[in-house]
Parts: C-alpha cells; structure tokens; sequence
C-alpha cells in the first residue's frame, strides 16, 4: 500500500511547468531591463550634477584663491569643457602652478552653455591652438566678479544643471526639468 501512495503523490505533484517558467523569466527581464533603463537616466542625471557641483567648487576656490594670491584668476569655457587661466606679463596663460585648476574636459555628451549679464556668449567646441586664451570670465583680488550663468546639458538627461553667479544670491548651484 506505501508503494501505490507514494506514486499517487509523485502524479499529484508535479511543480511547474516549462512554459510557466518561460513566462517567469520573459517578466524577470522585462522588469530588469525597465529598471536597468530608469537607473540609466538617473546615472547621466547623478553625473551631470557631479560635474556642475564640481565646476561650482572651482569657481568657488579661484575666486578665494584670486584674493589671497592678489592677482586676478581668469575661467575660460569651451563647449566641451573649461580651465583656468593667470595672467603672465599682461597676457592669459592656462594655469600650471596648481594642478586643481587644470584644464577639465566634460565626459563625452556633455556641453557648456554660457550667459554673461543675461546675454549668451558663443563658446567654442574645444580648446584651439591659439597661444593668448581669453577668460569669459575673470575673478579679481577684491572678489568682484561678473553675473554670469554656465549651464550643463546632456542630451540623454531630463535636467540642465546651472551653477549662476548673481548679485542677490553669490554663486549658486540649480537645475531645470527639461521636457524630452
């Protein structure tokens, strides 16, 4: 009799199936891949903030830097990236005493976008050949330093991240949803 039952039970359980399981793994992927494609857009987005709280830092430190040196501390931006720049007997010099204020270039997809008293200024795509850099923007020994908004963009992202120097509020850090 223990013989017939136990093969009864065998019959009666018989877990899952094979389509079952296919059915399973198709919406496991599915959901990892909707998750993998949400965390995707939430890396450009962590990354983009990275760099604009990064640029914001350096604005930020050449600024305290121009005062405690007592000569002026020039930021020139291209579209793809930024440096730092001092002035060498009356002409603009990239920076090269301190390796903090080293040329940055922006991770690949990334742009600057430059407004100097509300009008917008054309950047370059890239640092050229030319021997006498301009700074865009120049911070001085007494702190004054001009209105100017550098923006950030990704294309891939939903934000544009600012970092705005302005009268009322200093030097500020902020960002934009921006409609896909």
């Amino acid at each position: 009799m223990g013989a017939k039952v136990s093969q009864l039970e065998r019959l009666t359980v018989r877990g899952f199936t094979l389509i079952e399981l296919l059915i399973a793994m198709v919406l496991i992927g599915l959901m990892s891949s909707m998750a993998m494609l949400a965390m995707g857009n939430a890396d450009h987005s962590k990354q983009q903030q990275l760099e604009i709280q990064r640029l914001a830092k350096l604005i930020e430190l050449a600024e305290q830097e121009a005062m405690i040196r007592g000569d002026s501390i020039g930021l020139e931006l291209v579209g793809q990236g930024y440096r730092f720049l001092s002035p060498v007997q009356g002409k603009w010099q990239p920076e090269n005493t301190d390796a903090i204020f080293r040329q940055r270039d922006l991770p690949a997809g990334m742009s600057l976008a430059l407004t100097l008293d509300e009008k917008p200024v054309y950047l370059a795509k890239r640092f050229g050949s030319n021997v006498h850099s301009q700074p865009q923007i120049v911070f001085t020994p007494d702190g004054a330093a001009e209105v100017f908004q550098i923006a950030l963009d990704l294309p891939k992202s939903e934000l544009r991240f600012f970092v705005s120097n302005t009268v009322d509020d200093g030097l500020a850090v902020s960002s934009v949803a921006i409609k896909p």
